[in-house]
């Protein structure tokens, strides 16, 4: 069976410390430099791959599934374009600090780099990274056979974003292209639900049930747990919540103002909150990791976060390897719902080789190159062809559902739920702040997020 690298503990803390630490340098974004300080496009008459050979890159990544499977292809990318090419990564602490200072200096010493959705909002808005749409758009700079098309829609969706009037929903600039997916879904213990009769979820209301009867049962000699999930008070925590928030159709931000109390607010955190009743206590602090290390114990009966999880559930020596069943994230009022986090590529705005800095992107998020990152633990893969291949097919042959529950939801129900905004994760904070604060009975769910609500009106202002 394949084996994909464990994830790093710090990874969605780290992003968020970073993120905050760039908006409390906001005054130094106006004296920044900006998409047009470094390099422009090289006149060129036809695309080819050896248009800027002899150019050399240098690369800054988080060590990452990611970035290890582009490492072991750069050989590759070399010969195929006579670009040399510097990949340095580090761990994800020191990488989130490392790009936030080498983007604010402006030197363009690194000339792509990884990236995400609340990271690119905050570099769009200081002009430190590059638009990629118009590079697309050039077909003497573009592979004739890159197919922007085959990336699955809600994938290229998140990654825009119009810094101008601070709008989004899939327009504006498309600041990164996506190289690594994750949507929300439900993980359940197969042998459990078997042993005790229950049928897998649908609703939201049936996985409250099913948790609830579950909760406190002996299975296998352990103590068993209704239900795990991420419960820390950072804007990571909506990213599982989100499957409840958009089952009951619930906004962030409506016109300008928060609306995380509105009645649909309140509900869907009622139920949130019931359920999570049947988890650890100490789940109320969890962050992905202590989740998913709980899971793995073996003692919970339900789980809701990121599906591409399932190597670690899967992999030689995991307690629980061929007992986790994958099922979409459970319905509510307004249907399903999931978001979606993204690991991509950007350029740096102040790049002096962004011809050659556009050759890699295009290389590393091609068909070729994330097929066989498969074999290398790159999951999922951004692209439809790729999802669909017999690569992928034959490393989740072992995964029961896994590889048909990821896509679905990927093309049916992910999307970027929340307000696209360069201040959106201390807006989240705030938001998880108070859902935290219910679940530990701190609060009455109306009374928090009512307060979350002031708190939030006084960031957007």
């Amino acid at each position: 069976m394949m084996e994909v690298p464990s994830f790093q503990p710090s990874r969605r803390r780290l992003i968020q410390l970073a993120v905050t630490a760039l908006a409390t340098t906001a005054t130094l974004a106006a004296c920044s430099p900006g998409t047009g300080t470094g390099s422009t496009k090289s006149e060129v008459s036809s695309f080819g791959w050896r248009n800027f050979e002899g150019q050399n890159l240098n690369l800054l990544m988080s060590e990452h599934p990611l970035s290890a499977a582009l490492k072991s292809h750069l050989g590759d990318f070399e010969k195929k374009t006579g670009i040399k090419v510097s990949l340095e990564t580090l761990s994800e602490s020191d990488y989130m600090v490392k790009i936030l200072t080498e983007l604010q200096s402006g030197s363009g010493a690194y000339d792509a780099f990884m990236t995400s959705q609340p990271m690119n909002y905050q570099y769009a808005a200081a002009d430190w990274i590059e638009d990629l749409q118009p590079w697309i758009d050039d077909a003497k700079h573009t592979a004739p056979d890159y197919d922007v098309k085959d990336f699955f829609p809600a994938l290229l969706s998140a990654e825009r974003w119009d810094k101008t009037d601070f709008g989004g929903g899939g327009k504006g600039g498309l600041w990164a292209i996506p190289a690594n997916e994750e949507g929300y879904a439900l993980f359940y213990r197969k042998d459990i639900l078997e042993a005790n009769q229950i049928v897998v979820p649908q609703t939201i209301d049936e996985l409250i049930a099913a948790a609830q009867k579950l909760n406190g049962t002996q299975f296998d000699g352990k103590k068993i747990s209704g239900f795990v999930s991420r419960g820390d008070k950072t804007y990571p925590t909506l990213n599982p919540f989100s499957t409840f928030a958009g089952a009951y159709g619930v906004k962030d931000i409506t016109n300008g103002k928060a609306t995380v109390n509105s009645p649909e607010g309140i509900e869907a955190v009622n139920k949130w909150v019931e359920l999570m009743q049947t988890a650890p206590k100490a789940a109320a602090t969890y962050t992905w990791y202590e989740a998913q290390q709980d899971f793995l114990s073996g003692t919970s009966a339900f789980y809701i976060d990121a599906d591409h999880m399932a190597p670690d559930f899967e992999k030689d020596g995991s307690a629980i390897a061929g007992k986790v069943g994958y099922a979409l994230p459970p319905e509510g009022p307004k249907g399903r719902a999931s978001s979606l986090w993204l690991w991509s590529l950007g350029m740096n705005a102040a790049s002096k080789n962004k011809d050659a800095a556009w050759q890699f992107i295009q290389w590393a998020t091609s068909k070729e190159i994330l097929t066989a990152s498969i074999a290398t633990g790159n999951m999922n893969p951004t692209r439809i062809s790729v999802a669909d291949s017999p690569e992928m097919a034959k490393a989740t042959a072992d995964w029961g559902d896994y590889n048909k529950v990821w896509k679905e939801i990927l093309s049916k129900y992910a999307s970027w739920q929340y307000s696209p905004s360069s201040t959106w994760t201390n807006a989240g904070d705030i938001w998880a702040t108070s859902i935290q604060s219910a679940i530990l009975g701190q609060a009455s769910v109306v009374d928090a997020l009512n307060e979350a609500a002031k708190k939030i009106d006084a960031v957007i202002k």
